[in-house]
């Protein structure tokens, strides 16, 4: 059930094993939480080819899964890539647009401060021995209990630095620092840490857009399970016994040996269960938090604003340009050497700011977030279109992706990874990689393994 990333790579490695598969989905297209977009709200198409993301977005230089599929399907890379740092190329603050060396004069201790953070989740992630398990940590409850706003607290930040790890927080787990486990935050650390190191690469992780959009990828996996998809056919009702699994959907009735249940834990909650779940899987169905993202792309007809992502106080948040190593419809150049042409800019909020926002119609969203913009960079061109989603606000996710707030790994993160019965979750929210592609690919792996070994 579901054909994001994960019930496409769940199926594919069944089918090429033999398997019979029925591969379902809720709606109208594969892909789940990954989708190009290249038209406006209205549905023109964007100026000279120009597309942009509105979910998953970049492919980190560990992702060998995702990075894999990409070669199979004649799928590049794009740009020299990025190295994420909390401070980015511009500060938009009290109205003024700084760059590092301002910021650094506005308050000259402000990387010593985000420093002793890091050190903080550092000191909590270097007790994580397997990142699979970071509820093994020898104080795994003290630490699962902290948030991320405690570490800030610990390490003393100001208000500036504060606004910076709020913001990362907001941007890298959709969600509020005080709503984030110190013991998930630095369980990302370990596992990004030993994928580093299994690479051998110096120069450390480099995350890279995807040359024509990551729906690519989507389509070249969709294209080898075509013959056993089904689109728009919802799951309502699921029993098992010793020997089988009951499926009831909006369609039909299928009896299958096991069932996969690669979907946000979000419409699992609507399911009939018939003879219940168990007590501790049912908590963690139900209690497990969902991040919220909104994302909103503007395109203008002149790029006249400077390279670089910006942090911003404003409710806009994160604002970068996704189109900067785009190559346009006719082959010219829409990089950074070409400044001249149209190009798009994105608002990227996360936490309670993306609540906020999804609580707005997508055309109010544009249009505010298209102020915002414009007064950041003194932009005064009409822009020509935009796009907004709120991932939050989509029922078939419930959110941008799984976030374990402070208690969470101690109660959730084994329980949702085991089998129950002829019942196996798959999704981001059940891998080492939680909340990226790469983990929904995991977690397609890791049940076709154990569905093989179980004969």
């Amino acid at each position: 059930m579901g054909a994001g990333l994960a019930g496409l790579r769940t199926a594919r490695r069944l089918l090429d094993a033999g398997v019979d598969v029925e591969l379902i989905e809720a709606g109208p297209r594969p892909g789940g939480r990954v989708r190009t977009v290249r038209t406006t709200l209205d549905g023109s198409p964007f100026a000279a080819g120009q597309y942009s993301e509105s979910g998953a977005e970049w492919v980190d230089s560990v992702h060998h899964r995702l990075l894999g599929l990409m070669d199979r399907y004649g799928v590049g890379r794009l740009g020299a890539g990025e190295q994420w740092t909390t401070i980015r190329r511009w500060l938009y603050w009290k109205g003024e647009l700084l760059s590092p060396e301002r910021i650094r004069e506005a308050e000259p201790t402000v990387a010593e401060q985000l420093e002793r953070f890091d050190a903080v989740v550092a000191a909590v992630a270097a007790g994580i021995v397997d990142p699979a398990r970071p509820d093994l940590h020898p104080e795994a409850q003290l630490h699962d209990a902290r948030s991320l706003a405690d570490a800030a607290d610990e390490a003393e930040l100001s208000d500036l630095a504060r606004l910076f790890k709020r913001r990362d927080s907001q941007g890298e787990f959709a969600e509020e620092p005080g709503a984030m486990s110190l013991l998930f935050a630095a369980q990302q650390r370990a596992h990004q840490a030993v994928e580093a190191a299994a690479t051998g690469d110096p120069a450390g992780v480099v995350a890279h857009r995807c040359d024509g959009g990551f729906t690519r990828v989507v389509d070249g996996l969709a294209a080898e399970v075509a013959s056993v998809l089904t689109l728009g056919e919802s799951l309502l009702a699921l029993s098992q016994d010793a020997d089988r699994v009951t499926v009831t959907t909006n369609r039909r009735t299928l009896v299958a040996d096991h069932v996969v249940l690669a979907t946000s834990l979000v419409p699992l909650r609507t399911v009939d269960w018939h003879d219940g779940l168990p007590d501790d899987l049912r908590e963690a169905v139900f209690g497990l938090g969902y991040g919220a993202i909104t994302k909103t792309s503007v395109q203008w007809p002149r790029r006249t604003w400077p390279a670089g992502y910006a942090t911003t106080e404003s409710r806009a948040q994160r604002v970068y340009e996704p189109t900067v190593d785009q190559v346009s419809a006719d082959g010219s150049a829409n990089g950074p050497a070409d400044r001249g042409g149209p190009g798009i800019l994105m608002s990227y909020c996360g936490g309670q700011g993306g609540r906020e926002w999804a609580l707005l119609d997508e055309s109010t969203r544009v249009d505010q977030a298209a102020g915002l913009m414009a007064a950041m960079h003194g932009l005064t061109d009409a822009p020509l279109g935009g796009w907004s989603r709120a991932w939050s606000a989509q029922p078939r996710f419930g959110g941008s992706y799984a976030v374990y707030r402070p208690g969470e790994v101690t109660r959730y993160w084994e329980v949702l990874r085991r089998p129950w019965g002829r019942v196996h979750l798959a999704g981001e929210h059940v891998a080492t990689c939680t909340g990226y592609m790469e983990g929904a690919l995991e977690s397609g792996d890791t049940v076709a393994s154990r569905l093989f070994a179980a004969g």
